[in-house]
């Protein structure tokens, strides 16, 4: 039975005391220069205590068919599954550096035979007295392998080990953000390409009717035959539209397929677009986005796995003491293995100094710190990313309001002065170069307002996306 020394318990004892030691500097936030506000966000949009970023995607996304595609997606996605990959990775990572706190215990079996014979290959003899043959076999069991953690190196191995598992799990939110983000702002663009194929078909359709009235005023001796001819060149044009919508619609539909893991094919969608597709709400405070935007946590994850590390390079030039202990039985034949065995035990601790490793140890702890300054550089550089996202998004979300409202104006006007041109070249009063004009302008103004609808809508994805929404 293995009963363990005096020294060795006095040595187990220190070292759980001395083990509570721990070098290398503790993780502090950094200081960053968070505004009260954000900049642009507008008069109307004061915050509440309810910010867009507090919401779930399910409330911000009003329409059934959208959600339902953002379901799919999050099933089915290949990026998103590695991202979960990767989580599960660092995972284990984690686990394995943990388990290092903790001592090892192992088995071992063995059976050996020895046989030396006095003969030898050129047939000279070894001057032994006879011919020598050997059997033992054994079993060991080792008790304890610990390394005591007197500088915390594994604590803090640990902890980057932790950090780095954090930081994996926020950046696969990263990838969620970008997929349900990339989905409705796609679902979104299809349903404004639909909207701007059904204005230019109706467009093909009313330049025709115009064809067919130039040639007949043409045939009457009413009209020239450049006039039929500019006729024509507008319908052409249309047709090339058109197609140009359905190529883009069909490239849409294959990149949307790819998101939702899939083959290329069709996307069910609705159809039309207004502003209740998205939910309205302010931005809410800057401070949330420390909180909510993956790419702000997983920075601070890794600052503090960089902290960690110093701790671990600074552990390094420290002694290490293990404690080891084990226990074995070992006899001439494996059949008197457990009958009358020898029995054999082993206990003590040992220190390992580093005295000289060639600057080695202490280009690891300066190599650490510079990581560190680095870690701490790019956490504050994605703060201000972050806070320039929103208040990108917050520009883009007030001017395209303005513009849709400006946009519709014009499209009026445009629509309201080519029936008046149209009337006025039917009774002869002006050319038809002047409806010519109005008409493409008439198209170009309602495809613009079409994709100032669009712009509107994707606007407030991207405000939602910049901070770092309810996308769980």
């Amino acid at each position: 039975m293995f009963m363990p020394s005096r020294p060795f318990i006095v040595t187990a004892l220190v070292a759980t005391t001395l083990a509570s030691c721990k070098v290398g500097p503790r993780y502090m936030p950094p200081e960053t220069a968070t505004p009260s506000s954000f900049r642009f966000e507008g008069r109307h949009s004061k915050y509440s205590g309810t910010s867009l970023g507090d919401l779930e995607w399910r409330t911000v996304f009003r329409d059934a068919t959208l959600r339902s595609l953002i379901d799919d997606a999050l099933a089915a996605n290949q990026d998103l599954q590695a991202a979960a990959a990767r989580v599960l990775q660092a995972q284990e990572q984690f686990q394995a550096t943990k388990a290092r706190l903790w001592p090892s215990i192992g088995a071992s079996f063995d059976e050996q035979v020895t046989d030396i014979s006095r003969s030898t290959a050129g047939g000279a003899r070894l001057p032994l007295p006879t011919e020598i043959s050997h059997r033992s076999a054994g079993m060991g069991l080792s008790l304890l392998s610990y390394e005591v953690d007197f500088w915390g190196k594994i604590r803090s191995a640990t902890d980057a080990a932790r950090a780095q598992h954090l930081a994996s799990q926020e950046a696969q939110r990263q990838v969620q953000i970008g997929l349900i983000a990339g989905i409705a702002t796609g679902y979104l663009t299809l349903r404004e390409l639909d909207a701007e194929l059904a204005i230019a078909r109706r467009t093909l359709d009313a330049r025709n009717k115009s064809l067919e009235l130039v040639n007949t005023r043409k045939n009457g001796g009413q009209a020239a035959l450049t006039d039929v001819k500019q006729a024509e060149v507008l319908v052409a044009e249309t047709e090339a539209t058109i197609t140009q919508i359905q190529k883009g619609i069909g490239q849409l539909e294959n990149q949307l397929s790819a998101l939702l893991g899939r083959a290329p094919g069709s996307v069910r969608r609705g159809a039309g677009l207004s502003p209740s597709l998205v939910a309205q709400a302010p931005a809410g405070l800057p401070s949330d986005i420390l909180r909510r935007r993956p790419d702000l946590v997983a920075a601070e994850q890794n600052l503090i796995a960089a902290t960690a590390n110093i701790g671990v390079a600074k552990a390094q030039l420290f002694p290490t003491f293990s404690l080891t202990a084990s226990a074995g039985l070992r006899s001439k034949e494996f059949s008197n293995l457990f009958q009358n065995p020898s029995r054999l035990w082993q206990v003590g601790p040992s220190v390992s100094v580093p005295i000289f490793t060639g600057g080695r140890l202490m280009a690891a702890l300066r190599g650490s710190k510079a990581a560190h300054a680095e870690a701490v550089a790019q956490y504050r550089q994605a703060v201000l990313n972050g806070l320039r996202d929103v208040s990108n998004a917050l520009i883009d979300k007030e001017t395209s309001g303005s513009y849709v409202a400006a946009q519709n104006k014009v499209v009026t006007a445009r629509r309201e002065a080519l029936a008046l041109i149209r009337q006025n070249y039917e009774n002869g009063t002006t050319s038809y170069l002047e409806v010519l004009y109005n008409d493409q302008q008439l198209f170009a103004a309602e495809l613009a307002a079409m994709r100032a609808q669009l712009d509107l809508l994707t606007a407030q994805v991207d405000l939602y996306r910049s901070l770092g929404g309810g996308w769980k």
